[in-house]
């Protein structure tokens, strides 16, 4: 279930902070540095954050995202799962999928993915779904070991 991420604003804070360091950090920021969302008590017009918890309030994930309502679009996607495998976040991501498509009636939706997040076969599956493409920008993004990712570019136009 999706809630106001200025609910659990702490939580979320903390939860990424156990990331930092990791190949997981990586896959959410496109690169090597540490990172923390600026979560806003009062956000500007068309930025959305939300904190993904279970029905006891357990907190699972984050999704953040910005819709352009001039250019009906939908972008700069920030997605985090805190407990790896729970088939809720994947759940509340494609029902906002779909609240955009369907109830916002957007023309587009953009978002990027570093090669090699598992996520990316659940991605292309949506993608497809909606006839949209995928760019792939070969070894455009080099981790702390030296091995270079692909920097995904999905793009949906309805």
């Amino acid at each position: 279930m999706l809630v106001p991420a200025i609910i659990k604003k702490n939580e979320i804070l903390e939860a990424f902070k156990n990331y930092y360091y990791t190949e997981d950090m990586m896959y959410e920021t496109g690169g090597l540095t540490n990172w923390l969302p600026n979560i806003q008590e009062e956000t500007e017009s068309g930025r959305f954050q939300y904190a993904i918890v279970n029905s006891d309030g357990k907190l699972l994930g984050y999704l953040d995202y910005h819709i352009d309502w001039y250019s009906s679009c939908a972008s700069r996607f920030g997605l985090i799962s805190f407990d790896r495998g729970n088939l809720i976040v994947g759940k509340d991501l494609y029902s906002e999928l779909n609240k955009l498509i369907y109830e916002y009636k957007l023309h587009r939706i953009e978002w990027r993915m570093i090669g090699g997040n598992p996520v990316e076969k659940h991605y292309d599956k949506f993608c497809e779904k909606y006839n949209g493409t995928k760019h792939i920008l070969k070894d455009a993004i080099k981790d702390k070991f030296g091995n270079y990712h692909n920097d995904i570019i999905y793009e949906i136009i309805l």
